[in-house]
């Protein structure tokens, strides 16, 4: 039992909120469900810091806060609700597969819009903003935290590049539905995480949008001129939603991407005890090693059995073509939706490369039997996915 439990009580945390926004609607109620039962799994189960306590408490606040100005700019402004989210294009695929460089690559192109970091975080400003990109507040709050963060955890510079005006994860645009993985990567939280395991990720897909619509509707009012574009969204834990992604999103298009899990598991499981260092003293890599490589099978499983049903949706990318062949990569992509690649967008693609070489970022080191996992157990929990789409 961590101390200060107040801190996560569900009550005072949408107090706290409502008290920051002076705002009291907070959308659909579908996040009351996880927000308990991950209240009350990171005050009995985290063994949080007092620093991950205060930590955990100010971000529920802001993910609640998010929920509420969210409701609130789409009252005063009913125009954002509708907004046509046309064709988004969802990068997938188990952590550590490229899904990063990929996106990032793809971003610079014409035509495609993605959100960045300080974006994704605070896709929802405050109600005074003056529509200025220049003087965004979000920008400085989002280099504050991303410093703080890897002052908190210095290895996070050798695993993932966090920059407040690179395109970031849509998995910062799921979090205030609290039915996402952001939570258990900040910190050990059985009791939700299984719950996360089994509940109906239709809520977040339905908050993912309404955030994209107002996005949308702010970059109109940014660049009144500005052309139609189509929206470049990129998260692994999309892998644990497919179905209700599909649903929520019928037009979309989906590039999975593919690499050996034997690489791919224990570099997320490196990552992820990385994070919880933020949050406790004394991760346990044990407990992170079990509970995410079960994750990642039986969400792979479920997934191979969506792609079945939707077999026009999906274009496969192997990671060792993205790092050797990245040109026949991008054509591949774009024939995929209906696009052709020209030696302009080519030319950008392979500026941002040569810009963000990953051999700027210090190595990052792991192994398998850190987090208590063996060959043979990758191995036949990924089996039938390691067969079927697993390039040797």
């Amino acid at each position: 039992m961590t101390a200060n439990p107040s801190l996560l009580d569900p009550a005072a945390l949408k107090a706290a909120a409502s008290a920051a926004t002076g705002l009291g609607n907070f959308g659909e109620p579908s996040f009351e469900e996880p927000l308990a039962i991950l209240c009350r799994s990171l005050r009995e189960e985290a063994n949080l810091s007092p620093e991950g306590l205060e930590g955990q408490h100010q971000r529920l606040v802001a993910l609640l806060s998010q929920r509420l100005l969210l409701e609130e700019w789409i009252r005063r402004e009913p125009a954002i609700a509708e907004e046509e989210i046309a064709a988004p294009v969802f990068i997938v695929g188990l952590p550590r597969t490229g899904t990063t460089v990929l996106y990032r690559m793809l971003a610079v192109a014409e035509g495609f819009v993605a959100p960045l970091h300080y974006q994704a975080v605070e896709p929802a400003p405050a109600l005074d903003w003056n529509f200025s990109a220049a003087s965004d507040p979000r920008i400085p709050r989002a280099e504050a935290a991303i410093a703080a963060m890897v002052a908190a955890s210095p290895e996070l510079n050798a695993i993932y590049p966090f920059e407040a005006l690179a395109p970031e994860e849509s998995i910062y645009l799921l979090s205030p539905a609290l039915r996402c993985t952001s939570a258990p990567s900040l910190a050990l939280v059985p009791s939700y995480h299984q719950w996360f395991l089994g509940c109906d990720k239709g809520p977040a897909y339905r908050y993912l949008r309404r955030t994209l619509q107002l996005l949308q509707w702010q970059q109109r009012r940014l660049d009144p001129q500005l052309g139609p574009r189509r929206w470049l969204l990129k998260t692994p834990d999309h892998i644990h939603s497919l179905g209700e992604l599909i649903a929520e999103f019928p037009t979309a298009r989906v590039i999975q991407t593919h690499r050996d899990p034997l690489q791919t598991i224990p570099s997320i499981c490196s990552f992820i005890r990385a994070l919880h260092l933020m949050s406790t003293p004394e991760p346990d890599p044990l407990a992170i090693g079990d509970s995410w490589c079960n994750m990642f099978a039986a969400s792979m499983t479920k997934a191979m059995a969506i792609r079945r049903r939707h077999p026009g949706v999906f274009c496969d990318i192997q990671f060792a073509d993205t790092v050797a062949r990245p040109r026949q990569v991008a054509e591949e992509i774009f024939a995929f939706l209906g696009r052709e690649l020209t030696e302009p967008v080519w030319a950008e693609m392979e500026k941002w490369r040569e810009a963000n070489q990953r051999e700027a970022r210090p190595a990052h080191d792991y192994q398998l039997a850190d987090f208590g996992l063996s060959e043979s157990r990758i191995r036949e929990q990924f089996a039938a996915y390691r067969d079927h789409y697993v390039r040797s």
